[in-house]
């Protein structure tokens, strides 16, 4: 589905891991052209080219911990200059996650957040969606083993690689994970919402229901 107002904004997505952030993203990139910044990917894409942060991301990750607002602060700010002097509509998928992270994002004087979309899920959905998520350590396609599996159930579709689990995927971590989100992240929506530029969309659906709401809450907000 494609937002009608031709208009992009700037987007935030909030929400616990497992909430969908990235599946929605992905979405929205792929039929309304704007560019996901997920701070996930630009530290996993460092963790396979084993680079020295790479390797220090993989210790933090695998307790279900986050990596520092320093490093992650650093990384986002210079792909946020880049995307807003090509004029690139993005959508921040994963970050921020502290207040900190708040903070440092309000005082970037070359970027605006339009509006904050929070995914909202309860605990046990997130368990099962995240335990039973299988990704490929090549390409880094997502599967679920009930939901979306691959065809043979073992293998990635598009290179045939091995699918795995990741550790932070593991049923301990998660909690850990959810753990941290709730310290953490919580207040986040305390503040956006005092802003008034806080979007609620109920994710324990159908992530294809949960996709077209958030098309339609834009659109509301939008006209």
């Amino acid at each position: 589905m494609v937002i009608k107002n031709n208009q992009q904004l700037n987007l935030i997505f909030l929400g616990a891991p497992g909430a969908g952030k990235g599946t929605i993203a992905k979405e929205l990139v792929k039929n309304n052209q704007y560019f996901q910044l997920s701070t996930g990917d630009m530290f996993r894409e460092q963790i396979k080219a084993k680079t020295p942060l790479g390797l220090k991301v993989i210790d933090i990750t695998s307790r279900g911990q986050y990596v520092s607002d320093d490093i992650t602060n650093e990384l986002v700010q210079n792909k946020l200059q880049t995307l807003t002097k090509d004029n690139q509509k993005y959508i921040l998928d994963g970050y921020p996650r502290t207040i900190a992270q708040v903070e440092f994002l309000e005082t970037l004087e070359f970027t605006k957040i339009d509006y904050v979309v929070l995914l909202e899920i309860e605990d046990q959905v997130i368990i099962d969606r995240i335990s039973k998520r299988r990704v490929c350590p090549n390409c880094s396609a997502t599967y679920h083993l009930e939901s979306k599996p691959s065809k043979d159930g073992i293998h990635c579709d598009f290179d045939q690689t091995e699918l795995i689990q990741r550790k932070d995927d593991q049923s301990d971590v998660v909690l850990d994970r959810l753990k941290v989100y709730n310290e953490q992240t919580k207040p986040l929506i305390d503040f956006y919402e005092q802003k008034g530029n806080l979007l609620r969309v109920n994710a324990n659906q159908n992530i294809n229901k949960v996709y077209n709401d958030v098309i339609n809450a834009l659109e509301c907000v939008k006209n």
